[in-house]
C-alpha cells in the first residue's frame, strides 16, 4: 500500500490486542523509525520504538488511556519549529505502519527527559557546553502501535465519512485545482481532532497558519500541524506537484499565527 492510500484508510485504534507483534515485522519497524526525513535539518529529532509496553503504561500511570503492546517516542531537541517537525516524521512513520497493516494512534506525551532515559539512549551533552539546553533531547509525542481488539477494524472503510472540517472551512482563495490536495489534507488527524491549520492561497502557492490553540494544547496543536503539512507534502507527490517550503515575511492574521509558506515549483 502507497502512502497516499494508506492516508484514506488508517484510523486511529485506541484499543488493542495483547498479540505482540513478530520480530520480523518489528525488524521493519526499526528500520521505518531508523531512517526519517524532516524539514528542520538543524534538529535533532529520533523515533525510538518501545517494544515492552508496559514500560510506557508504568510512566503514564493514569494518564495512558490507549495501552498497546509496543509504542514509540520521538524525541527532539528545542530548536525552530520542532514540534512542527516531530508531527510532519510521525504521521509518515504512522502511515509507513499502516502499509504494514499495524494500527496505529497519536498520543499526548507528558513524560520528562529523565523519565526515559533508563530505556532510550540520548546524546549525552557536557554540563559546560553553553548551548547545552538546546541540544538536549525531550519526549515530545508519542505513538501506540500494534493490533487491534477482534471485534474492531484495522483499517477505515475507504467510503466512509471522517469527521472533520470541510475544505472551504480550513481554506481561503483556493483555486479549484487545489482541491484533490487540500481534500487529502481533510484526512489529517490532530490530537483532540482540533484541527488548527488554515491554508491561504497565492498565486505561487500557500501560506500555512495555525489558529490559536486552546489552553494546555498549544504543544499539540503544532504537532498538529506538522502532521497536515505531511498530508499536504504527500497529496503533491501523487500528482506531480514540486513544492519548496520557506520562512517568508507573510501577513499578520488576526488569531493565526504563520508557520510555513509553500512554494510551488513551476517549469520556465
Amino acid at each position: 500500500m502507497e502512502l497516499y492510500d494508506a492516508i484514506f484508510y488508517r484510523k486511529s485504534t485506541r484499543s488493542y490486542s495483547n498479540r505482540k507483534i513478530k520480530e520480523a515485522l518489528i525488524d521493519n519497524v526499526r528500520g521505518l523509525c531508523n531512517n526519517v526525513n524532516y524539514l528542520n535539518n538543524n534538529l535533532n529529532i529520533k523515533v525510538h520504538p518501545i517494544e515492552r509496553g508496559h514500560l510506557i503504561h508504568f510512566l503514564m500511570g493514569k494518564e495512558c488511556k490507549v495501552k498497546a503492546p509496543h509504542y514509540i517516542v520521538i524525541t527532539s531537541n528545542k530548536g525552530e519549529d520542532y514540534l512542527q517537525n516531530v508531527g510532519y516524521i510521525g504521521e509518515e512513520i504512522i502511515l509507513k505502519l499502516t502499509s504494514l497493516g499495524i494500527a496505529t494512534c497519536w498520543l499526548e506525551c507528558d513524560l520528562k527527559r529523565d523519565d526515559i532515559l533508563e530505556f532510550i539512549d540520548l546524546d549525552e551533552i557536557d554540563e559546560e557546553d553553553e548551548d547545552r539546553e538546546s541540544k538536549l533531547e525531550h519526549p515530545c509525542a508519542i505513538i501506540a502501535f500494534g493490533y487491534p481488539e477482534k471485534t474492531k477494524e484495522l483499517f477505515r472503510s475507504k467510503k466512509s465519512s471522517v469527521d472533520r472540517e470541510k475544505v472551504k472551512d480550513f481554506s481561503k482563495r483556493v483555486d479549484r485545482k487545489w482541491s484533490s490536495i487540500l481534500e487529502v489534507v481533510r484526512y489529517a488527524p490532530s490530537i483532540r481532532n482540533e484541527q488548527p491549520w488554515m491554508f491561504y492561497n497565492d498565486k505561487r502557492g500557500f501560506h500555512l497558519y495555525e489558529k490559536k490553540p486552546k489552553k494546555h494544547i498549544e504543544d499539540s496543536s503544532k504537532i498538529s500541524m506538522g502532521i497536515a503539512l505531511k498530508h499536504f507534502d504527500i497529496a503533491c507527490k501523487n500528482s506531480n506537484i514540486e513544492v519548496e517550503y520557506k520562512k517568508v515575511e507573510a501577513k499578520k492574521r488576526l488569531g493565526k499565527k504563520y508557520f510555513m509558506t509553500v512554494d510551488v515549483k513551476v517549469e520556465e
